[in-house]
């Protein structure tokens, strides 16, 4: 124990000023370039069409990564004298002190690491964590923080993906499939249901006309549901798709004489 204590001890004896100087002034560069490539690369981003914006977007925790790696070989060195036995000591230490100090820190930041080797979730995709949907427009060494609809930010710690099912919209692509859905008489034929619905998605001035056009129905006890799936062009304007889906579906049923029922009240509402 004596033995290990000045080991550690002469790790710390041997720091000159000079050394210590020099790893400061390096972290700083390193901080300042993480913050310049931070804000450079979102503010591209936003100038780029949709799949060259999730690309860009992306390279955002992996340059974190790269420059912490390359901070962390340059001021080692200067502050240790680095032997497999020292850097052994070093991070078995360290790796105790952490522990015990910050284990919710480092059991959220180790699944950062994780986050970005697996990619659950990148930056720009459409993602729901529990019961909170939105872009991630960050993904931080402890947390991703996710835009909902409601342009609330949410900070989630990366350590839910340990517990938790994440449900990716479009896992790294440029769009994601939207759903309008209507509650049609049961009673009514299925004859050109389809059609229709299909001519009120070629219409919409937000389709991607490169995905398909799916309508599927489903029978239930208060009517027969209809699904309207569809690709919007812009993976941003999926709200506004589902809403003129909704909305020109609507009146296309209604127009056609078939009656949209609403669903039976509950008991004691």
């Amino acid at each position: 124990m004596e033995d290990r204590a000045d080991q550690i001890r002469s790790l710390f004896e041997d720091f000159g000023t000079w050394n210590i100087l020099q790893a400061v002034t390096i972290a700083v560069l390193f901080i300042l370039l993480y913050k310049l490539v931070k804000i450079a690369l979102p503010r591209l981003a936003e100038l780029l069409p949709t799949n060259l914006r999730i690309m860009v977007l992306n390279a955002v925790p992996l340059a974190r990564i790269v420059l912490m790696l390359a901070a962390l070989l340059l001021i080692i060195p200067l502050l240790f004298d680095v032997t497999v036995e020292n850097l052994v000591l070093i991070l078995g230490t360290i790796g105790v002190a952490l522990g015990f100090a910050l284990k919710d820190f480092a059991t959220s930041a180790f699944a950062g690491l994780v986050a970005v080797y697996e990619k659950p979730y990148r930056s720009g995709d459409w993602v729901r964590i529990g019961d909170d949907y939105g872009e991630v427009i960050e993904i931080g060494l402890r947390a991703v923080e996710l835009r909902t609809a409601d342009d609330d930010v949410v900070t989630i710690p990366h350590s839910r993906i340990w517990s938790e099912n994440i449900i990716n919209s479009n896992n790294g692509e440029n769009t994601l499939m939207c759903v309008a859905e209507f509650l049609i008489d049961p009673g009514r034929r299925a004859d050109g249901i389809s059609d229709l619905l299909k001519d009120v998605a070629l219409t919409s001035p937000f389709l991607d006309w490169e995905r398909p056009i799916v309508v599927v129905m489903r029978n239930e006890s208060c009517g027969t549901r209809v699904l309207l799936r569809a690709y919007p062009f812009e993976i941003r304007d999926q709200f506004a798709f589902i809403s003129d889906l909704t909305a020109r579906g609507r009146d296309a049923l209604v127009g056609a004489g078939i009656r949209i029922v609403r669903m039976p009240e509950l008991a004691g509402e």
